[in-house]
């Protein structure tokens, strides 16, 4: 006979069992679920991530192709109790320009800049550890979408030429090679050079600055003691001299044609070498320098400060040539576009010297370089860019005089793309304040914008903003990877 007064109470504790069960049952399934998921998508998700309800299973991340996105939801839903998948995955943001770079010091290597995927990531990071053995490998890359065609041999060829360096650097912006520092042995030295000047198809050399390791200066033997001579040949070898040149045949030229300046003539002493090819290398970083000039004694009085004055108005023009003769100087070319005309005359007039007598710089301008559409706007920015820097006084917001040539550049460069609009972003590195930071790049890029509208570029079309040290493109953590950070940076909308 049924008492329920007697067992009912038993049903309470079947009931909290039979909950607690299905509470970690579920747990237990969906758990299995998403640890069977994950293991049958091993790395072709970067971060993955897994939400399952029931047999449902929902899955985020990064994957690097459009074809890796549809094997992800295929892969998942072949995974014994899958019911139905959901794929919220994406690929990296674009990068423009596809910036990358590696820097050796010592025995740091640091890869930085942006990588397409982990497979070309792997590659790039086992290829440093061959080529620097023994080095700290500090990869700093970053993923991002849209790598040029050739990404990873440029990569590779530029490992190769960094290896033969004792210290240096290389930097890809978009298919544009740049490399510099200190070769190894003359034999690397050579072996570098003559690299350079086949470089992979679709691959260009934007800048190069390799210097050859010094020579090794055998000790001197001792000299031994002179024969007896006359008192009177002594006295005649004593006291030749070599004849000074009269001041008025003194002369240095400069030629800047078809991407090449050529120097020519004389200079005064080593120290106003050094200042004239430096100067050279800063102002024409595009062009190929050809070195002819030669010591000879009689140059005026202020001749280094008359020959840079002359080269800063030079790198203005799209093709010209800077003389001087004695005291007399002289400037004459084309200008890149009319508003530059009057800017470069002045400033040629003010740069040279008291003491020499400039004569009217003869300037018209060159005939306009056919339109282009956006793609190929933002290539010819990036490409000049790769090549030269916008340089400003150290912690302000005032473009430095070296610089102008380069923006005379660039609002030509814009002027062939007159119906689209530019932003023009300032970039620091990361020492400081980072507020001062952005501050200060906003600054800066408004400075180039002022430059840009002074010249003639619509102030409707351009917008400037500061992004601080927000999108750095080397490692902060040398005074290279740090110069690189301190940038300005043109986006053709």
């Amino acid at each position: 006979m049924s008492q329920p007064s007697k067992w009912w109470w038993g049903l309470i504790p079947l009931a909290v069992v039979w909950i607690v069960a299905t509470i970690f049952t579920g747990q237990s399934i969906n758990s299995d679920l998403g640890n069977r998921s994950t293991s049958a998508l091993g790395t072709s998700v970067q971060n993955p991530a897994f939400s399952v309800a029931g047999r449902d299973v929902s899955v985020s991340g990064t994957v690097f192709s459009p074809d890796e996105a549809s094997q992800v939801a295929s892969t998942v839903d072949q995974v014994w109790g899958v019911r139905k998948v959901l794929v919220d995955t994406k690929e990296p943001d674009v990068a423009k320009p596809f910036n990358w770079g590696i820097i050796h010091e010592g025995s740091s290597v640091v890869l930085t800049g942006n990588v397409p995927n982990p497979t070309t990531r792997d590659k790039i990071v086992s290829a440093a550890k061959t080529a620097f053995s023994g080095a700290e490998i500090k990869d700093e890359m970053q993923y991002a979408s849209g790598a040029p065609t050739g990404y990873d041999g440029a990569v590779q060829f530029g490992l190769a030429q960094l290896a033969g360096l004792e210290k240096g650097s290389v930097s890809l912006s978009d298919a544009a090679l740049g490399i510099s520092g200190t070769a190894a042995t003359r034999d690397a030295y050579d072996a570098i050079t003559t690299a350079l000047k086949a470089l992979p198809q679709g691959l260009t050399l934007a800048k190069t600055d390799i210097t050859a390791p010094a020579p090794v200066v055998a000790a001197a033997s001792p000299t031994p003691a002179p024969a007896a001579t006359s008192t009177s040949t002594t006295m005649a070898t004593a006291t030749a001299v070599t004849p000074a040149l009269a001041p008025s045949s003194f002369s240095f030229d400069a030629l800047r044609d078809a991407g090449k300046l050529t120097l020519s003539g004389s200079y005064s002493d080593d120290d106003a070498h050094s200042k004239i090819i430096d100067a050279a290398k800063s102002l024409f970083s595009s062009d190929e320098i050809s070195d002819e000039l030669k010591a000879a004694p009689g140059a005026p009085d202020g001749f280094a400060a008359a020959a840079l004055g002359g080269l800063n108005a030079l790198s203005r023009l799209a093709k010209g040539s800077f003389s001087l003769s004695g005291t007399d100087a002289k400037l004459s070319g084309e200008a890149l576009y009319n508003g530059a005309v009057k800017s470069i005359q002045d400033s040629f007039a003010a740069a040279i010297p008291e003491g020499f007598k400039a004569a009217p710089a003869e300037i018209a301008v060159s005939a306009p370089a056919p339109a282009v559409d956006a793609p190929n706007c933002q290539s010819l920015l990036n490409t000049i860019l790769s090549k030269s820097k916008i340089n400003f006084d150290t912690g302000k917001a005032r473009i430095s005089a070296v610089s102008s040539g380069v923006l005379d550049t660039i609002v030509a460069t814009i002027g062939r793309c007159p119906g689209n609009a530019v932003e023009v972003s300032g970039h620091t590195d990361s020492s400081g304040d980072e507020a001062a930071n952005i501050a200060l790049s906003e600054q800066r890029a408004k400075a180039v914008v002022a430059y840009l509208t002074d010249a003639g570029v619509p102030a409707s079309r351009l917008t400037a903003i500061g992004l601080g040290s927000s999108r750095p493109v080397a490692s902060n953590d040398t005074d290279e990877g740090k110069a690189l950070n301190r940038r300005i940076e043109f986006s053709v909308k």
